[in-house]
């Protein structure tokens, strides 16, 4: 790994970084939307105790798979709106930390949303998970990796049509659905008190399918940065 391209990615990752700080735009519209979606869930599929096992992972990942969907809907907005992408994409290797720099950033803020929401889904719930928060914590970071490494390049590829917001969606859901579908097993199986060596199958077919989709995502993320420049 050159130095320059630590360089580069780190400097088109604080810049997002800073934007941010600054608007609060993407963390602010995530949470705000999760926590409607889990206020919705809770009255509607909560009933009692015997429920709660049923309901509780698939609510989970469904609120991190739509309000992911708007935070990666705006990865390259400040670029677009600039102008700018054609200039980043002009500097010599900057396809891949580029790529590699919106999707740290994209995980970051999903990360950061998700440890938001699970405390609140788990207290709406009255789900104990502090006993295996490492593991609650592992069960959420794979899985969301892959969805943000196939998210970001769904994201380049629309980021100059005007349909993208609903675009987005119908081509990143059915990729994901997957690594969603693993999401919730490991989830479920942690709601009922499963340890790491009853997850690990899952969690191995999690982290297959991140190696594959980030090296996918990161091997065309040259030619749709050639062709929306």
């Amino acid at each position: 790994m050159s130095s320059v391209f630590v360089r580069q990615t780190l400097t088109l990752l604080l810049k997002d970084l800073r934007r941010e700080v600054r608007t609060k735009e993407i963390l602010t519209t995530t949470v705000s939307f999760a926590v409607l979606l889990m206020v919705v869930f809770t009255f509607a599929f909560y009933q009692d105790d015997e429920s709660v096992k049923i309901v509780f992972p698939g609510i989970l990942w469904v609120s991190i798979l739509f309000s992911g969907v708007l935070a990666i809907g705006r990865t390259f907005a400040q670029e677009k709106d600039g102008g700018c992408l054609r200039a980043i994409a002009l500097i010599p290797g900057t396809d891949l930390s580029l790529y590699y720099a919106k999707l740290i950033i994209n995980l970051l803020f999903l990360l950061t949303f998700e440890a938001i929401l699970l405390p609140i889904l788990a207290l709406a719930f009255n789900v104990a998970i502090v006993a295996q928060l490492p593991l609650y914590a592992v069960a959420l970071v794979v899985p969301t990796l892959g969805f943000v490494a196939i998210g970001t390049l769904i994201a380049a590829m629309l980021v100059h049509s005007h349909l993208r917001e609903v675009l987005l969606p119908v081509l990143l859901f059915p990729l994901a659905v997957p690594l969603i579908i693993v999401g919730v097993k490991i989830t479920a199986a942690l709601f009922e008190g499963a340890d790491f060596a009853t997850i690990w199958p899952w969690l191995k077919l999690a982290v297959a399918m991140d190696f594959v989709y980030v090296f996918i995502a990161q091997f065309l993320f040259r030619w749709v940065l050639s062709a929306i420049e």
